[in-house]
């Protein structure tokens, strides 16, 4: 079963429960393609970084040559790893309770932090300048010194959220979601909670697109919020809340945008494009065929999806033009 695959300059680049490669969408034939030699399935999809590759699962990660798909080196988890972020020479991911910085050229780990015992680090940390913020499921919101993994600030923030689901970064603000209803918009000098918003129901994940931050809340909408006040520029709905009706179909996919649209694809293969100027439905189709509920826009044409059955297939747009 395949994660969602990543694209960047021109190649998309995939990895399942068995293989792990890189495809030319303009080519039937793989650039490069290897068996996955890890202890656990992938988890997360690969992440780009000047030549290399980074995948992985649980169980550790490795990091791939991007022209050959040549293993370089690998991280076995002392506990369980979570979803790594890539910048400044360093890949920075959880290992059970704790946030651990490796040299992306060498493997060589640059330094350890230590959060509260018995807890898991599972989302992604954040990195901003010269700082590194995680928010692992310990209640607490760290920031460290990306160089030496020190210890900035932290605050407790237990009775406020358990975790936060995704750190994203963007115009000197951090943009996360809480396990429970909030997306927050947090100042990176002290952590203090700038604006709320409220989705009414459980956040999967979000997307930061400029200076929208956007979100689908199962209560049938999807919001952009302005990350600089936390205010709904527009919304746009899907379903109706009915859980349980014939017209109700969450979105599993993670939103993702390009050229000024937003794309988003529910549990029932509807592909919807949205201007993300201002919410318009732009165009929408069907997706043929059992998808694993991931969509990847490659150009103005093209999107590709992972399928269940292992394959990627690719779909030209546009879609069928919206009313």
């Amino acid at each position: 079963m395949l994660r969602p695959p990543a694209f960047d300059d021109g190649l998309i680049y995939f990895c399942g429960d068995v293989t792990v490669g890189c495809v030319d969408p303009d080519s039937a034939a793989p650039v490069w393609q290897h068996p996955l030699d890890l202890p656990q399935t992938a988890a997360f999809r690969p992440r780009i970084l000047d030549r290399h590759v980074i995948v992985g699962g649980r169980g550790g990660i490795a990091c791939l040559a991007r022209d050959s798909g040549a293993e370089l080196w690998r991280y076995p988890a002392r506990i369980q790893t979570g979803l790594p972020t890539l910048g400044a020479g360093l890949v920075v991911l959880g290992d059970g309770h704790e946030i651990v910085a490796i040299e992306l050229a060498t493997g060589a780990e640059r330094w350890r932090f230590a959060g509260v015992p018995d807890t898991l680090a599972a989302y992604a940390p954040s990195i901003l300048g010269d700082r590194v913020f995680a928010g692992p499921g310990d209640g607490r919101l760290y920031c460290l010194d990306l160089a030496e993994g020190r210890l900035i600030w932290s605050h407790d923030r237990r009775g406020y959220w358990q975790y936060l689901r995704q750190i994203h970064a963007a115009d000197g603000l951090l943009v996360a979601g809480s396990y429970k209803e909030q997306l927050l918009g947090i100042s990176p000098t002290d952590g203090d909670v700038l604006w709320e918003f409220v989705a009414g129901n459980f956040i999967n994940s979000h997307h930061l697109a400029g200076d929208v931050a956007c979100l689908w809340s199962p209560t049938g909408w999807i919001y952009a919020i302005d990350i600089a006040t936390g205010a709904v520029r527009w919304r746009h709905q899907t379903t109706d809340y009915v859980p349980g009706g014939d017209d109700w179909a969450s979105l599993m996919a993670e939103l993702t945008s390009r050229a000024g649209l937003l794309y988003t694809l529910d549990m029932d293969n509807t592909l919807r494009l949205l201007d993300l100027a201002d919410g318009s439905l732009k165009a929408q189709g069907g997706i043929p065929g059992a998808v694993r509920h991931a969509v990847l826009p490659i150009d103005g044409d093209r999107v590709v999806l992972p399928m269940m059955d292992g394959s990627l297939h690719m779909t030209m747009l546009p879609l069928a033009a919206a009313d």
